[in-house]
């Protein structure tokens, strides 16, 4: 019990950090394209006596004051309470509760910016000449074009954040930085997790609840994903492909703790999962690892894609699972350059096996705890 407690800590505080990190990089987008519509009007208005001009530093000052705290606000609200209940809500209602949002900020934070810029130039304009310029159409163009203009960004963010969420946080950033823009070979770790008595479960549920099902399995299962570093490379039905570059699956043992943490997640939402769907998911997982060749593929639908046998190989280590009446499967060689002395598991030999059309045998094993 004390160690379900301690990971569930630990993906609490991992997930929570992810998102702060997200409002943070959120705000600070706000506040620099803030700074940047400052310094363009500044420019455009410094040195004409005959017109209202902010002070250089005053500007600077009231847009931080007024656009880190919107940031902040709006960055919250989408990472951490929007996101899931949007996603449950119909598509139009979303738009209509967001636009909502955004208004009410908008109308709450701009009249503060205007108010710090009046503040710190009242030499320039008194109060009742303030009251008239409020009521001109300027300064209702001013407003509207600022709020369309910040709406824009704002959904912008929320296009970006899907687009992330999509590719997952490891592909988009090696997406944007280009990094597979031509192919290239490296040394990657593939784990095949399919979800055991599937086609039963399927049958029991009907379509719609079966989907569900798999929803609530994958995203229960992710953070234990991306808390040992996996790339989630596909959803294939009720299977998911996992990736390592092999350093990383082998520090800390990720890619065989990634498994064991997956059902320890899932087995603390047993209760959910008996009383919402009658059954409990779990998964049977073969591990593998090879070179690959890595790149983006396609035109219309790009995707960073991997090419090489051991994907094949590591698929049909998966299939093996149920005939060697295992959960967990992985090849000798990828076994041979893990250290297993921090998983209390040993390994068991299962035979040197002929796989389905390949040439070579694989020897495979498995991990029992160490009690057995």
């Amino acid at each position: 019990m004390n160690l379900l407690l301690s990971l569930r800590q630990r993906f609490s505080n991992h997930i929570i950090r992810g998102k702060i990190i997200t409002v943070l990089w959120i705000t600070l987008t706000y506040t620099l394209i803030a700074l940047f519509r400052f310094f363009e009007t500044y420019a455009s208005t410094v040195g004409k006596e005959d017109e209202y001009v902010i002070g250089f530093i005053e500007g600077i000052l009231s847009k931080i004051i007024v656009i880190i705290p919107v940031g902040i606000i709006i960055g919250f609200s989408l990472v951490f309470l929007w996101e899931r209940w949007l996603r449950k809500m119909d598509y139009v209602k979303a738009i209509f509760c967001i636009l909502l949002f955004y208004t009410l900020i908008f109308f709450l934070f701009f009249p503060l910016d205007y108010i710090l810029q009046s503040v710190s130039n009242s030499s320039q304009l008194n109060h009742s000449e303030l009251l008239a310029y409020l009521e001109t159409d300027e300064f209702k163009f001013i407003v509207l074009s600022n709020f369309i203009f910040w709406f824009i960004i704002t959904f912008f963010i929320i296009l970006f954040l899907s687009i992330r969420d999509k590719f997952g946080p490891i592909t988009f950033v090696n997406f944007l930085k280009g990094k597979y823009h031509k192919p290239k070979r490296e040394e990657r770790i593939f784990m095949f997790m399919d979800l055991k008595s599937s086609t039963t479960i399927a049958e029991r549920l009907g379509e719609e609840q079966y989907f569900k099902f798999l929803n609530d399995t994958f995203s229960i299962a992710t953070p234990a994903i991306l808390l040992t570093e996996g790339e989630i490379y596909q959803y294939v039905g009720d299977e998911i492909v996992i990736s390592w570059i092999t350093r990383k699956g082998i520090n800390k043992v990720n890619c065989i703790n990634c498994y064991y943490k997956v059902m320890k997640l899932l087995a603390e939402k047993a209760e959910y999962f008996e009383h919402t769907y009658g059954t409990q998911p779990a998964f049977k997982a073969g591990l593998h690892f090879g070179n690959v060749i890595t790149g983006e593929m396609g035109i219309v639908k790009k995707e960073i894609v991997y090419s090489g046998d051991v994907l094949n190989t590591a698929s049909r280590i998966q299939s093996l699972c149920n005939e060697m009446n295992t959960e967990i499967l992985i090849s000798h060689n990828l076994i041979k350059r893990i250290d297993l002395s921090d998983l209390q598991k040993q390994t068991k030999s299962m035979g040197i096996i002929d796989l389905r059309g390949k040439q070579e045998k694989i020897e495979l094993v498995t991990l029992l705890d160490i009690d057995n």
